[in-house]
């Protein structure tokens, strides 16, 4: 007869799977759903077989590494998830009413400033990394989890933060001006700009939706 277990030996399992590291929740219930599979599979094989020794087992079973090819697996397979809807989520930025206003205020500076004039440079520049600088902490203050103890939050913190960084020595970074013509130089740090504003919506508005989400997962496990 095929063993399964219950709601207590359930979380025997992931107290297991605490002590030997594993904080994050998200990252607890995913090495949970393999877990019990093999301590059900040894504790089928072998009734005799107590949920200790099949714990200890079970963790041998899958190598020297033990849980952390998981760990790895569900950190890599949200990197991949997050890359993967950028372009989408750049496309829905780039068809808001706010897509076409940043074009037609680029545009308007353009026309009535030369790309020559260091003011207008300088103050695109500063005003973007500055908007970099106050908009990121205050949307990390307004969106923030009940509990800052899941690995979807924080995956994706510990990729868009690069992101910006990357963004602002872009755009306020000079060594690009010296290979190539002044002109050609100015429409990619619009270009750049244009995208940084971009990325700083979708971080925007990932970043509520996945403060949602952690939270119903806090919800939902404190109810278990």
């Amino acid at each position: 007869m095929e063993r399964k277990l219950n709601k207590t030996e359930l979380k025997e399992l992931l107290a297991f799977i605490e002590h030997k590291g594993y904080t994050f929740v998200d990252v607890q219930l995913e090495i949970l759903d393999h877990f019990a599979c093999k301590v059900e599979e040894l504790m089928t094989e072998s009734p005799t077989l107590n949920l200790q020794e099949a714990m200890v087992q079970a963790h041998q079973s899958f190598g020297a590494m033990g849980f952390s090819e998981i760990e790895d697996s569900f950190d890599l397979s949200l990197q991949n998830k997050f890359v993967k809807s950028l372009p989408g989520d750049f496309w829905i930025f780039m068809k808001s009413w706010r897509s076409p206003v940043y074009i037609l205020y680029f545009t308007l500076f353009a026309y009535f400033i030369p790309f020559t004039a260091n003011p207008f440079w300088d103050g695109i520049k500063m005003g973007l990394v500055a908007s970099i600088i106050i908009f990121v902490p205050v949307y990390l203050l307004k969106y923030k989890p009940i509990y800052n103890k899941y690995k979807l939050y924080r995956s994706y913190i510990g990729m868009m933060i690069p992101m910006f960084t990357i963004l602002v020595l872009l755009i306020s970074g000079e060594w690009l001006s010296k290979y190539i013509p002044l002109a050609l130089y100015n429409i990619l740090i619009l270009v750049f700009i244009y995208v940084a504003l971009g990325i700083l919506d979708i971080f925007h508005r990932n970043l509520k939706l996945i403060v949602k989400r952690v939270d119903e997962m806090e919800l939902e496990t404190h109810y278990s």
